[in-house]
């Protein structure tokens, strides 16, 4: 077959040139008879038909982004709930309160979120084998019922029962969106829209302190209610994620979800093509038995493990007690305006984390963020061991340590560890394996985050303040040589390169190639109508003689 010169009008996705056949991959085709080749509509026309350029097409990160920050408003919502104990327990403690509760009930108000949140944990792979944006759309409902529930209260049991509400929605939130986000996103934008989640988490707990500030117990629950009802209608005019539509073989849906989030001129061939690589176990029974599986278990153990060890970091922990650590530090900042403080940094601190996951990578942020969050925490155990020494220190540069430790603490954990320890669930499991590694990962989770918060208290009685913190402090540089040794870089690899990353650890003569980390990228063809072609990937640009179209394959 010749070489027509109309093809020279347009950008070709994939073209292979090979023994005189000129074929497509994406859809652009061409015809024996000399008439001007059928194009699609998604390429492009040439501005000047004698260049010729081979340029990639990156997927549009617009639709990406709204997909994920619409889905996951229920996130902020969820996150409202975390925030509420801090500015609601003081006034449902008031003496005129309309519902006055003890100290102690206040703490079971507290920790019953953290228990429901391991309920939710285990109830993750469930509700998410019904779809991602399905299950989120879903717990929305019983979010605002829960909020509604405590605006209305009579006694401190309907308390008891809404708060175990939130936390169970608040445990099947953090895993459904984080991997709707993962699965939505192209592998280039995976890393930074990854953090949105959590990003969503700390904007509701932020939003919550600062309504707490002038408004009871009774009106913050209606706003946190109201917060919630516009994730009961978003999720309708968003797409479900691909490679789940996939997994349920519905094919047209998948193709045109992808269409949705990548742009209309994206060509999504390659894309497609490796979401139907990716194995699907037949049923419950044979992915439990999958799990055993090195390429399985693998990701599954490396998941849970980063997931307990930024729980047993200590961040629960001081984040409920940031007030009871400042008032044992003497510390020169008045404690509620400490409170509001660590929120904006949680929330400044997050957005910074989803500009750097995409350019370090993941291994660099975690080992960066453990060594900082371990000396962080040596340092405020030190500077309590001495205290007696420091009394006198109130006011002064030393007497801000117990702030600044803190506040380092909080921004190293929200750039590095929780993010990362929130998406490596959509990019490490594989995809038949997600739905039950959720609920294990998610139960290892919030159990992890339940125990510590529960034994504060008591390992501070035992161990005092600052035997405490050293204890965290340590399991955080412990984490260190963990990272570094046994969790793979993931920066910029497609889900179905990751999932043949762990297949290939089984035999070392398997090597995987794949430019920049694994991004594949859909090479453009305009114009081979000379002698001469000229290549062109982004900046770079090759010139190769040929002396037949025999010789071309792009």
């Amino acid at each position: 077959m010749e070489v027509y010169p109309e093809m020279s009008k347009y950008y070709t996705s994939n073209v292979c040139l090979q023994d005189g056949n000129l074929g497509t991959i994406s859809g652009a085709s061409s015809t024996r008879d000399g008439k001007e080749p059928t194009v699609p509509a998604w390429i492009p026309e040439s501005r000047n038909s004698t260049d010729i350029l081979i340029k990639p097409l990156k997927p549009r990160l617009f639709p990406q982004l709204m997909a994920a920050l619409l889905t996951c408003w229920v996130n902020l919502a969820s996150g409202a709930s975390l925030g509420y104990a801090t500015p609601a327990l003081p006034s449902l403690q008031h003496p005129n309160s309309r519902l006055h509760i003890t100290e102690s009930q206040g703490s079971w108000v507290a920790g019953l979120v953290m228990l429901g949140a391991l309920g939710g944990g285990m109830l993750t792979g469930p509700c998410i084998s019904l779809g991602r944006r399905r299950a989120l759309w879903l717990i929305a409902t019983p979010l605002t019922f829960a909020w509604v529930l405590i605006a209305l209260a009579q006694n401190v049991w309907f308390l008891y029962v809404a708060h175990f509400i939130l936390g169970t929605c608040l445990g099947i939130i953090a895993d459904a969106s984080q991997l709707y986000v993962s699965e939505t996103a192209s592998a280039q934008w995976r890393g930074a829209l990854g953090c949105i989640p959590a990003l969503m988490f700390n904007v509701g707990i932020l939003t919550c302190y600062t309504a707490g500030a002038w408004l009871d117990w009774e009106e913050l629950a209606f706003f946190g209610g109201g917060l919630t009802l516009p994730a009961l209608l978003f999720p309708i005019i968003l797409p479900e994620s691909p490679s789940y539509l996939v997994a349920q073989e519905n094919m047209k849906e998948a193709i045109a979800a992808l269409h949705w989030l990548r742009g209309a001129t994206y060509d999504i061939t390659a894309e497609y093509q490796e979401l139907l690589h990716c194995e699907k176990g037949p049923g419950v029974l044979e992915r439990l038995q999958g799990l055993c599986d090195h390429e399985a278990f693998l990701p599954l153990f490396l998941t849970g493990a980063i997931r307990a060890l930024s729980r047993f970091c200590g961040l629960r922990a001081i984040l409920c007690y940031t007030q009871t650590i400042l008032l044992s530090s003497h510390s020169s900042l008045d404690v509620e305006v400490a409170t509001v403080i660590t929120g904006a940094v949680q929330l400044i601190a997050t957005l910074v984390a989803c500009g750097l996951l995409d350019r370090l990578g993941r291994r660099k942020l975690l080992i960066a963020s453990q060594a900082i969050m371990g000396l962080s925490l040596v340092g405020l155990a030190c500077y309590h061991y001495y205290h007696e020494d420091l009394r006198n220190t109130h006011g002064t540069l030393v007497g801000w340590l117990p702030v600044v430790a803190i506040m380092v603490y909080i921004i190293a954990n929200s750039i590095g560890l929780a993010p990362v320890s929130g998406i490596l669930i959509g990019e490490l499991v594989p995809q038949r394996h997600r739905s039950i590694a959720s609920s294990i990962t998610g139960a290892i989770s919030w159990l992890s985050a339940f125990i510590v918060t529960k034994t504060f208290l008591d390992l501070r009685s035992i161990l005092n303040l600052h035997g405490t913190l050293w204890l965290y402090g340590s399991i955080c540089l412990t984490g260190i040589p963990f990272v570094y040794f046994f969790l793979p870089e993931t920066r910029g690899i497609s889900q179905y390169g990751i999932e043949v990353l762990f297949k290939a650890t089984k035999d070392h003569s398997n090597k995987i190639t794949e430019t920049k980390m694994g991004q594949s990228k859909c090479l453009m063809v305009l114009h081979v109508h000379t002698e001469k072609a000229s290549i062109c990937d982004e900046c770079l640009t090759q010139s190769s003689e040929i002396s037949s179209p025999d010789n071309i394959s792009v």
